[in-house]
């Protein structure tokens, strides 16, 4: 694959526990990953389609292409954006929970899409989405409102079970005014 504009091809992704952000042993801190810190907790990396399989942005790439860390991120979060345009999800009921399929690689990086949420999932949740994003191809919601619903997003993470590509098992709600993800209390 061609590595001309590789930043400009990077679509967000939520980091999954245990890649490091930072070089280790022989790793070179160029070749270490992009990865960025959300307020919440969580990390972003970006990653490029190379056919067979999906790469990350290195810091040498953006070395290379003097590129910021915003920038990569507007922009790969952009391109992420794009990708649910082309593709769309489809939501399955489960209970009184929804699970949101896209593709098996991005669908819990689809909370960093405002648009879905605002937009095409805002009847789904009156009151408000509570979600669980366990691995990196779940993305499970309810309605804020629903004791139901939370105990089938509960059960939903167990279910999810520990595998290489965990993120998390705290549940988060969206702050409808600031529109972002915070780690649920309730």
């Amino acid at each position: 694959m061609d590595n001309r504009d590789f930043c400009s091809r990077a679509i967000a992704k939520l980091a999954i526990r245990g890649l490091e952000e930072r070089p280790t042993g022989r790793m070179l801190e160029q070749e270490a990953p992009v990865l960025t810190r959300l307020a919440n907790g969580l990390r972003v990396g970006y990653v490029v389609d190379q056919g067979e399989h999906l790469q990350y942005v290195q810091r040498r790439h953006l070395m290379a292409e003097g590129v910021s860390e915003s920038d990569l991120h507007r922009n790969a979060i952009a391109n992420l954006s794009a990708l649910l345009r082309d593709r769309g999800v489809s939501i399955c009921p489960c209970g009184d929970a929804s699970i949101v399929i896209f593709d098996g690689h991005f669908e819990a990086s689809l909370i960093l899409v405002d648009a879905l949420w605002d937009e095409a999932l805002a009847g789904f949740a009156p009151n408000g989405f509570i979600i669980t994003i366990p691995n990196r191809d779940i993305l499970a919601f309810c309605d804020s409102g629903s004791v139901a619903g939370l105990e089938e997003i509960h059960r939903i993470i167990e279910r999810g079970g520990p595998g290489d590509d965990q993120i998390t098992t705290t549940l988060y709600h969206r702050n409808p005014t600031s529109r972002d993800w915070r780690p649920y209390r309730g």
